[in-house]
């Protein structure tokens, strides 16, 4: 831990990350930004076509990790100005009624409980509990697993473990609900037993729950991220005692495995793991390493594994520019439909504050 500490240390990290901070909190409220064209497009769209278009939502899981970072950045150095921002980000998603329109919306779950322990305002954990509601009247297959979209009623995707199973294990645990633990539990046990390769021991994106088949590319470098984040943030709350929990934590640790062996020798993660000469990813990179910290902590992975996290740490340091995080992946569309473009998205951002965020509280 003491390399974390020193990296941390540097006037360099320190200016980086303040910048990095600062860009986020602007960044929560304007995405998603479209450029004149996309705006022209739309209203095309809209207007001409008579095309019902998604709804534009600025509390989707891009601006629930910004939310992420910031509220560990507040966490890890009592941040009164980090604070700030998500009270004003939350008040205003509140006082609009909280509308709820994918699974993708619960990601800002854990921050939500994260203000509440820091503010003492139950207004927070009364919108955690309308979270919770919408993900227990949520659309589920037969085995009770979440459908990420409701068009695709069996698709059952990695990205769903990692931005609902911890609010899931803590909202239960803190409420008393046993169910929504059970629900969070439920979504990680059944994506391990049909979302994994066996001879890779990574997960592929996703899979047909009615089929069994396995869909999108083995090893994409977020569905790794996401996987491990859902496994070690609620093995973090979980009790020891909780019947899955040696289940996980063994998992989770072949799959720290799995993925270190995948590290390049400049610490990042390429945006497809195996792909060592294709584009390194700093999305990839930083949950990942989030997840690797986070299963340290808990004592579910070997303090060796911080070596990595440096190295991890370092590279996305590197990749810092004005306040933003560089070399990330663009969005994905669905199974294996992985766009190969490369630059500054929210999801790079918010991922690096959170795991110096997390550094600071080690």
């Amino acid at each position: 831990m003491e390399g974390l500490q020193e990296l941390l240390q540097r006037t360099e990290t320190i200016q980086k990350i303040n910048a990095l901070q600062e860009q986020a909190a602007g960044e929560l409220f304007a995405w998603p930004a479209f450029t004149a064209k996309e705006r022209l497009k739309r209203a095309v769209r809209k207007y001409l076509l008579r095309t019902q278009l998604p709804p534009l939502d600025h509390y989707s899981w891009p601006n629930a990790l910004l939310a992420a970072g910031l509220s560990q950045v507040q966490r890890g150095v009592s941040d009164n100005k980090s604070e700030a921002v998500l009270i004003r980000y939350f008040d205003r998603w509140i006082k609009k009624g909280m509308p709820l329109y994918y699974v993708d919306n619960a990601t800002n779950g854990t921050a939500l409980l994260d203000l509440y322990e820091s503010t003492g305002q139950k207004k927070y954990l009364e919108a955690a509990s309308r979270i919770a509601a919408f993900l227990r009247e949520h659309k589920k297959d037969e085995r009770g697993d979440l459908v990420y979209r409701i068009r695709d009623a069996s698709d059952i995707y990695a990205d769903t473990v990692g931005m609902v199973c911890p609010f899931l294990c803590r909202y239960g645990l803190l409420s008393g609900e046993s169910a929504f633990v059970k629900m969070g539990v439920t979504q990680i046990v059944h994506f391990l037993d049909d979302g994994m390769d066996v001879k890779s021991g990574l997960p592929y994106h996703g899979f047909n729950s009615r089929t069994g088949i396995k869909y999108g590319c083995v090893g994409w470098g977020r569905a790794v991220g996401w996987l491990m984040l859902g496994m070690a943030e609620s093995l973090a709350v979980l009790p020891e005692k909780t019947p899955q929990f040696l289940f996980i934590q063994g998992h989770l640790q072949n799959l720290t495995r799995a993925a270190a062996a995948l590290q390049r020798k400049d610490g990042s993660f390429s945006w497809l793991l195996p792909a060592f000469e294709g584009p390194a990813d700093t999305s990839a990179t930083a949950m990942i390493a989030c997840a690797m910290l986070a299963g340290i902590r808990r004592g579910c992975l070997e303090e060796d594994w911080t070596q990595q996290v440096g190295a991890a740490a370092k590279f996305l340091l590197s990749c810092v520019k004005n306040g933003r995080v560089e070399r990330c992946s663009a969005e994905c569309d669905g199974f294996a439909q992985y766009p190969q473009r490369y630059g500054c998205y929210p999801w790079g951002d918010g991922m690096t504050l959170k795991l110096f965020g997390m550094m600071e509280e080690v």
